[in-house]
């Protein structure tokens, strides 16, 4: 019984001495530069020429692209990319209350220019719509 006892003491204290590492360099702490990363912004290339479906994007609190340039009858769809819930203005119009990856569209029928805004966030930069 006593042979068992110290072989299995033996080999427990084999299978502990490989778990322990000795460290013989030492180590250097290096500091990384982090710099932030920065999303670009989405501009359109060309202007549209023909009525279509165009995408506003509302990320970092902002609306991207910032600026369409459409003609009458184009629609603008706004997509909430943010946690945080928007309310878009714009024509005198109000979206509903629009949740992380809600949607809203509006269609624009007439030529001008057209700043639109988030009610809940003023602080945010306007976006524009110049329809042609």
């Amino acid at each position: 019984m006593v042979k068992i006892w110290v072989l299995c003491l033996s080999l427990l204290i084999a299978a502990l001495s490989g778990c322990v590492y000795l460290e013989t360099e030492p180590v250097t702490n290096t500091t990384v530069d982090q710099t932030p990363i920065t999303t670009p912004e989405i501009t359109p290339e060309f202007p549209i020429s023909e009525p279509t479906t165009v995408y506003v994007e509302i990320k970092g609190s902002s609306f991207n692209p910032p600026e369409w340039r459409v003609i009458k009858n184009t629609t603008v769809i706004w997509k909430n990319m943010d946690s945080a819930q928007h309310i878009i203005n714009v024509d005198d119009i109000t979206s509903p209350p629009l949740d992380k990856r809600d949607t809203w569209n509006y269609t624009f029928n007439r030529t001008g220019t057209f700043e639109y805004s988030c009610s809940s966030h003023p602080f945010m930069p306007h976006g524009r719509i110049i329809v042609d």
